[in-house]
């Protein structure tokens, strides 16, 4: 229970004179926890005499304000995990198409050399009989 309500109470429990002592009270009691903000003063006025408590009243106020603060934090936390694990999936997928293009590259590479091999080998060949064809002529 808040001093407001404990001062209300004792002059009439329930009744008007008890709703507007706690209205000034919870209205003081917001003043003071705020540090002068007159809408919040305004505000702990009114549940001071509505419900007898402003501090509960202004206590639960902040609480949403921190839930939702909470919570922004936390979508926008799940806003970048989202947008690095889409990166890292580009990643991945160029790293990917960079590695099929260097085997490719290789494998034509080799296919190449063993063109050049062969050829190599046939014109060794062409080579011997054609100075077999000589020594046979001549």
């Amino acid at each position: 229970m808040s001093f407001g309500t404990n001062i209300g109470n004792i002059f009439n429990p329930g009744g008007l004179g008890s709703q507007v002592i706690n209205g000034l009270l919870g209205a003081g009691e917001t003043f003071a926890a705020t540090g002068g903000n007159v809408g919040a003063t305004i505000a702990g006025g009114v549940a001071g005499a509505t419900t007898g408590s402003a501090t509960s009243t202004i206590g639960n106020i902040g609480n949403a304000g921190l839930d939702s603060a909470q919570q922004s934090y936390l979508n926008q936390t799940n806003i970048q995990e989202e947008q690095q694990l889409n990166f890292q999936l580009q990643m991945q997928q160029q790293a990917n198409m960079f590695n099929d293009m260097t085997d490719e590259k290789s494998e034509i590479m080799r296919e190449a050399n063993t063109l050049r091999n062969v050829s190599m080998e046939q014109k060794k060949a062409d080579t011997e009989i054609t100075k077999e064809f000589i020594k046979s002529i001549g």
